[in-house]
């Protein structure tokens, strides 16, 4: 405050008169780091100011030595700047920022919970942390309520192999791809988002059918607006040995399949569609309509948030789902999504990926070992994370 009386003694002489006075601050972040100063609104003199602003002023009686003319200027001056605060003490802030996030996720999840007991509670927690949606957690909750004793309860693994068979029956698969017809080849078409690893994943299903149940597959592209995509494809096709076609509308797509009925197996490959563009995914079904694939199988990203992904089923519902196949369980956070976007697409899973190695990172979804998988690991004495 000294300071800043200091500059409007200079800037307006004895005669000025302070209108206002603030305390302010600027930067820092988070409340970190900020430093505060002192904001003055002084004129020249009274007479500067207009009649009704002449009251309740105060005069500064100093020497006067006048370097700006006008009335009613703010005049600003930092105080003391406040000490640069260490990086220990930034993280420290940080941590106890992040301890009453966390308690208020804590307090909000608990009076969500409602009446739970304490026990109970601890395993609703644990599932919605796990990425169970929280309609799912509350209904395998109310299952352990309605069917386990007080004393069963208390049993960790009494209540986690009783989870487990809950959520195995909630993961319904549909075991391997399979030629469904009796003549001519079965056609499976794979459909998704951008960036889900489709091609990857047409490529380990096409070596794992040649290569390890020696049946004739052929491979279709629609995907031209990636030229990597093609020449992945490509290279992947010469080395397994098998034909690939690559097409760019629906009328190619019929003579592409015209053309491989000597296959068991027909697998196509379509462009990435984001799940906001209505054009492409209708643009999409015009192709299906033409073929009308035996088996759609919708991929999804298991690394991606429970809203993006039942964003994308509900899109593409428009295509038509027949299969759920989840890509990068590797980089999955919480296994527990699988189990909403099942329900949402009414469909069953057929494979899930764990990585990028073709043909090895492919596996048949099996719901008891993806149960196993969303609980997570067992600890000795009967607990588990």
């Amino acid at each position: 405050m000294a300071e800043a009386l200091e500059l409007v003694k200079r800037q307006f002489g004895r005669d000025a008169v302070i209108l206002n006075t603030r305390t302010l601050t600027r930067g820092g972040l988070l409340g970190i780091g900020e430093r505060p100063y002192v904001e003055i609104t002084a004129a020249r003199r009274i007479s500067d100011l207009p009649a009704p602003l002449r009251r309740d002023t105060i005069r500064v009686g100093l020497d006067r030595r006048v370097c700006a003319e006008g009335a009613a200027t703010p005049v600003s001056a930092p105080l003391q700047p406040a000490a640069t605060p260490s990086s220990e003490e930034v993280l420290s802030e940080l941590g106890s920022l992040r301890s009453l996030v966390n308690d208020l996720v804590r307090e909000t999840r608990r009076s969500q919970a409602g009446n739970l007991p304490d026990a109970l509670y601890e395993t609703y927690r644990k599932l919605v942390e796990r990425a169970v949606a929280d309609e799912i957690a509350r209904w395998l909750v109310e299952g352990l309520r309605r069917e386990l004793t007080a004393e069963q309860l208390r049993d960790a693994k009494v209540v986690r192999a009783h989870l487990a068979r809950a959520m195995e029956s909630m993961l319904p698969t549909s075991g391997p791809v399979r030629p469904v017809r009796t003549s001519g080849p079965t056609v499976i078409a794979l459909i998704g988002p951008t960036g889900v690893g489709k091609t990857t994943t047409i490529a380990k299903l096409a070596a794992n059918l040649c290569l390890r149940e020696h049946r004739k597959v052929g491979l279709v592209t629609i995907d031209t607006y990636r030229i990597a995509a093609v020449e992945q494809l490509k290279t992947y096709a010469q080395i397994i040995d098998v034909p690939l076609e690559v097409v760019v509308s629906p009328a190619e797509l019929e003579d592409a399949i015209t053309r491989m009925q000597d296959r068991e197996m027909i697998l196509i490959d379509t462009a990435g569609r984001s799940q906001r563009d209505c054009e492409k995914i209708k643009e999409l079904k015009e192709f299906f309509d033409v073929v009308r694939p035996d088996e759609v199988h919708l991929v999804l990203s298991g690394a991606c948030s429970e809203g993006v992904l039942q964003e994308a089923i509900q899109r593409f519902r428009a295509v038509g789902i027949d299969r759920v196949l989840f890509t990068k369980l590797d980089e999955t956070v919480g296994f527990g999504v699988m189990l909403g976007c099942l329900k949402k697409a009414e469909a069953q899973l057929s494979y899930v990926t764990t990585g990028q190695d073709v043909p090895e990172d492919i596996q048949v979804g099996e719901g008891k070992a993806l149960a196993q998988l969303i609980l997570g690991r067992e600890r000795q004495g009967g607990e588990h994370d």
